[in-house]
C-alpha cells in the first residue's frame, strides 16, 4: 500500500504521532460529534485523552469529549485507580463518570466477560452522555498482538490478519472508534513525558497466563503496509461477496435463501467463497464463520456441477440444477423457556421478548408458508426449523399478542467491523432488516 506526497510521490504509510493521529481522527468525522472516551488510566488510553483534548483546543473544532472508566473489580487497587482518572479528567474539564462491574464473576472465560460487560456499561454511559461513538486506545502494538493471537488459532483462513478494525458497531446500536492503531505505544508515553504526564501500570498486562502477556514478550515489530494491505484487501472482499449476493439471492420464503448459479461456482473467486461462508453462519445462528475446510467441501461440491446436499454451520445446503438454497437444519433446535417480561435469544437466529404475563415456551416450528417448488431436504427442514411460542402450562395455547421476534444476525449483532460492512448490510437486506447505522467516520 503506497501513499501519495503533496508532489506526487509514492511513499509507504508509516506509524502515525499522537497528535497527527488525533488530528487525523477529528478531521475525519462527518459531522459535529461528542465522543466518549474509554479511559483505564494506562498509558494508551491517557495518551488519546490528551491528545484529543489538546487537538480540539488548538483547531477550534465543532466536537466535544467526555470520558468513563469502567472499574471491573478484579484488583484492590482498581477503585482508588478510577478516582485518580476522574480527578484527571476534571483537571482537564472533561466530564467524566465512573462505572462498577458488579455481581459474580465467572471462573472461566473471564477476559471475555470482562470485554462484553465493559462495552455494555460504555453503551449505557454513552446513552446518559448524548455521546456518538466511543473513541477506545487501542495501539498498533495491540494490534500486531492481536495478528498474532489470530494467527495462531483462527479457523477462517487470512481473514484474522487484517487485524482489529478502525470502527466497531457494538450491539447495532453504537459505534466503536480506534484511532491509534497506526501510533506505537512508545510514542504515546514520550508524548505524554514531554507533557509530564503519569499514567497507570496495570499489573495484569504482565502476567504470563494470558495469552496476549506471553505474545508481548516476543516483542514483535509491526509491517504497517501488510497490516493497512489485509485491511484494504479485506474491505474489498467484503464489497464483492456483497455484490456477488445483490446479484444471485433472493429470498424465497422466510430463512430460506436461494442462489441462482452460474460458471462463476465453476472455479469460484474468493469473493463467493466469503458470500457462502458467512451466509451460512447467518442462517446457522452462528457467532463464527465455518472452518476453511468445512468451506472447501461445499466448494469443491459446487465445482462438480451435480446435485446435492450437505451442512455447513448448522446450515442445509441444497443444490438443484443451477439453484442452491440455504436454510437452518433441524438439527440442534431444542425449547427455551421465555418468561414473562424478558428477552431471549433462540438459535442465535431471534431476539424474542415476551411483553405480556403469561409465561411462554419456544419449541421448533414451521415456518409461515412451505412452497411445493422447493427441494424437499429444505421443505423438511423449514416444518421445523422456526421458532413457535406457546403459553404455559397450556403446552396448546397460542401466543400471546405480547410477543415479539426480531431477527438476529450472531455473527454480525453483538460486534460488526467496518470491514464487514457491505457484505452485513446486504445480508440484512436478505433477512428484511435494515442496515446497520451510519459510522461517524
Amino acid at each position: 500500500m503506497l501513499m501519495r506526497t503533496e508532489a506526487g510521490a509514492s511513499v509507504l504509510p508509516g506509524p502515525r504521532t499522537p497528535q497527527r493521529a488525533a488530528h487525523a481522527f477529528l478531521s475525519s468525522l462527518k459531522k459535529p460529534a461528542r465522543l466518549l472516551v474509554a479511559i483505564s488510566g494506562g498509558s494508551d488510553s491517557t495518551g488519546v485523552l490528551i491528545a484529543l483534548k489538546e487537538a480540539l483546543d488548538a483547531d477550534k473544532l465543532p466536537h466535544s469529549l467526555c470520558a468513563v472508566t469502567v472499574d471491573h473489580g478484579l484488583r484492590p487497587a482498581s477503585a482508588d485507580e478510577a478516582l485518580a482518572v476522574q480527578a484527571l479528567c476534571r483537571a482537564h474539564s472533561i466530564p467524566h463518570e465512573i462505572l462498577r462491574w458488579t455481581g459474580e464473576k465467572p471462573k472461566t472465560g473471564l477476559s471475555a466477560a470482562a470485554r462484553d460487560a465493559r462495552y455494555r456499561l460504555l453503551a449505557e454511559t454513552a446513552t446518559r452522555f448524548g455521546a456518538d461513538a466511543v473513541v477506545t486506545g487501542h495501539t498498533l502494538d495491540d494490534q500486531v498482538e492481536t495478528i498474532a493471537m489470530r494467527s495462531a488459532r483462527s479457523s477462517e483462513g487470512s481473514l484474522g490478519l487484517s487485524g482489529m478494525a478502525a470502527a466497531t458497531l457494538y450491539a447495532r446500536r453504537l459505534w466503536i472508534l480506534r484511532p491509534f492503531l497506526q501510533t506505537r505505544r512508545a510514542a504515546i508515553r514520550s508524548y505524554l513525558d514531554a507533557r509530564n504526564q503519569n499514567w497507570i501500570d496495570d499489573p495484569s498486562n504482565e502476567d504470563l497466563r494470558s495469552e496476549r502477556a506471553r505474545i508481548r514478550t516476543r516483542h514483535l515489530e509491526p509491517d504497517l503496509v501488510a497490516i493497512l494491505s489485509a485491511a484494504e484487501e479485506r474491505r474489498h472482499l467484503s464489497k464483492r461477496a456483497a455484490a456477488w449476493l445483490a446479484e444471485k439471492a433472493d429470498c424465497a420464503v422466510e430463512q430460506v435463501i436461494r442462489l441462482r448459479l452460474d460458471g462463476t461456482t465453476s472455479h469460484p473467486e474468493p469473493a463467493v467463497g466469503h458470500a457462502l461462508s458467512t451466509l451460512s453462519a447467518a442462517l446457522g445462528g452462528r457467532p463464527h464463520r465455518p472452518s476453511t475446510q468445512s468451506l472447501h467441501r461445499l466448494l469443491t461440491q459446487l465445482a462438480n456441477g451435480n446435485d446435492f446436499a450437505l451442512t455447513l454451520s448448522g446450515c442445509l445446503v441444497v443444490r438443484r440444477k443451477l439453484d442452491l438454497f440455504l436454510t437452518r437444519e433441524r438439527r440442534g433446535l431444542l425449547p427455551l423457556p421465555l418468561p414473562s417480561g424478558r428477552i431471549i435469544v433462540w438459535d442465535g437466529r431471534y431476539e424474542i421478548t415476551n411483553h405480556g404475563p403469561v409465561d411462554a415456551v419456544v419449541v421448533p416450528g414451521a415456518t409461515s408458508a412451505i412452497s411445493p417448488e422447493l427441494p424437499y431436504p429444505i421443505r423438511s427442514a423449514i416444518s421445523g426449523n422456526s421458532p413457535e411460542i406457546r403459553t404455559l402450562p397450556d403446552a396448546d395455547g397460542r401466543a400471546p399478542p405480547q410477543v415479539t421476534l426480531t431477527t438476529r444476525l450472531s455473527l454480525f449483532d453483538p460486534y460488526l467491523s467496518d470491514f464487514d460492512l457491505p457484505l452485513a448490510d446486504q445480508i440484512a437486506r436478505l433477512f428484511g432488516r435494515e442496515p446497520a447505522i451510519a459510522c461517524p467516520v
